[in-house]
């Protein structure tokens, strides 16, 4: 049976904040009727405001909620369906914090919905999780968390005066009960999922035209021990730009296959096997092939991914180039030796959320030819109403070894046709919100 909580009373606050709403109210008419020389009118107006300020009806106060789901999450949809709590701005106004974490699964995506108690639920934390498929439409997957929500609540709602006022009952179709249905034991698919997309895009003006075209199809399979990936994707951009000396055309491609398949070894380890083949006309690359195993460990459990985790992963293997020109050291095709260690650091708490990750490559045979990167992105909870947002990037590059020997043109360089050389790259970026004024979050207005 799939169980329908209803109120039999929408109420969204207690004596003290409707009683403070009220006189909001009066407050603001009568300002109004003295702009407008009302005079006695809004002496009696008042009046009556003050007679009326006391609801006749004191229910009991809806369960105060900050909802944290990042900016995917259709906050509207899920303030008009889910009533019969009071949505709050800011975690301290609120009495229950609901941070919700997302990974990807073999089939979709896993959202984690972890349920905080905060003032007389302090300590009192309930955690739920429900999986999309790929498949799914936007509405199914907001509906399923709605859902959820709603369970979720009703933990905390059941210590509260308003469990009174629930009523718990069936979903039904016609005459009988609609059942739930169960997944069956034995996959059709056997896990497999496969996604295709392609998108064509022209445009143009009078000095200028351009055509695009990008392609993809990947297929994966997800179990407890195993992961399978494959994709292949691929992108064609042509323009004709109309130059004083003549017309202009830059032409570029790309296309990759990558292949990875990963072996769960418990709780913190994993070992895997990745490929590529590729090209690129903007890395200088008319083919470039690539095999590496590695293996990974997590400090954390993988079973807490989508809180914290803390991974090493190292893999070395043979990367294989032939170029389209002949680079700066004298090659038209070269196999290498090659290497990568990564340490990653992911956290999503109350407070906020971050990622700083380290990345180094190098040549086995060439330790000099090494390339090296720390990026990191930071949002963090200051004060009430306050968030400070930092992302950045910083990296040393010293493994270029595919530049073309051949010098630029300066269409060609402002074009970005090539990839430049250069010994480092560098990214930074700050920002702030702050809000401030009625900690309620409820209503929905979507007009203009």
């Amino acid at each position: 049976m799939a169980a329908v909580f209803t109120l039999n009373a929408s109420r969204r606050g207690g004596k003290r904040e409707q009683g403070l709403m009220r006189r909001q109210g009066v407050v603001l008419a009568s300002l109004i009727c003295a702009v407008l020389t009302c005079g006695a009118a809004s002496n009696s107006w008042g009046a009556s405001g003050e007679d009326n300020a006391q609801p006749a009806d004191d229910g009991p106060a809806g369960l105060r909620v900050f909802l944290d789901c990042g900016r995917d999450c259709d906050r509207d949809y899920l303030r008009r369906e889910i009533t019969f709590v009071n949505y709050v701005r800011d975690r301290r106004d609120a009495e229950v914090h609901v941070l919700v974490t997302d990974e990807r699964s073999g089939g979709g995506t896993q959202y984690t919905l972890d349920f905080i108690g905060l003032e007389q639920f302090a300590g009192n934390d309930v955690r739920h999780t429900y999986s999309e498929s790929r498949t799914d439409t936007d509405d199914e997957t907001r509906v399923g968390i709605a859902q959820v929500l709603r369970v979720g609540f009703l933990h905390y709602i059941i210590e509260t005066p308003l469990a009174t006022e629930i009523e718990i009952g069936t979903a039904r179709q016609g005459n009988g009960a609609r059942s739930v249905m169960v997944q069956p034991d034995d996959d059709p698919w056997n896990f497999w999922v496969y996604r295709l997309s392609s998108n064509i895009r022209v445009s143009g003006e009078d000095t200028r035209t351009s055509r695009n075209f990008n392609g993809s199809a990947s297929a994966n399979r997800t179990t407890e021990d195993w992961i399978i990936r494959t994709e292949v994707d691929g992108s064609y951009n042509e323009s004709v730009t109309a130059l004083s000396s003549g017309d202009f055309t830059n032409i570029s491609t790309r296309y990759n296959v990558d292949g990875q398949v990963v072996k769960s070894l418990g709780e913190h380890w994993g070992a895997s096997i990745a490929g590529r083949a590729g090209a690129s006309t903007f890395l200088n690359q008319d083919l470039r092939l690539r095999v590496q195993p590695g293996i990974e460990y997590n400090v954390f459990p993988y079973s807490e991914s989508s809180r914290r985790s803390l991974t090493f992963s190292y893999q070395a293997g043979v990367e294989s180039f032939k170029y389209e020109e002949e680079t700066l050291f004298g090659k038209l095709e070269e196999t290498v030796p090659a290497q990568q260690v990564q340490a990653t650091l992911d956290v999503e708490q109350p407070w906020g959320d971050g990622r700083i990750r380290m990345n180094y490559n190098s040549l086995l045979n060439d330790l000099d030819t090494h390339s090296a990167s720390v990026s990191g992105n930071l949002s963090f909870r200051v004060a009430r109403g306050l968030s400070l947002n930092v992302s950045a990037s910083t990296s040393l590059v010293r493994d270029q070894i595919y530049l073309p020997a051949e010098d630029l043109s300066d269409e060609e360089i402002l074009l970005q046709r090539r990839q430049l050389a250069t010994d480092s790259r560098y990214r930074v970026s700050f920002g702030f919100s702050y809000t401030f004024g009625s900690i309620f979050n409820n209503v929905v207005n979507p007009r203009f």
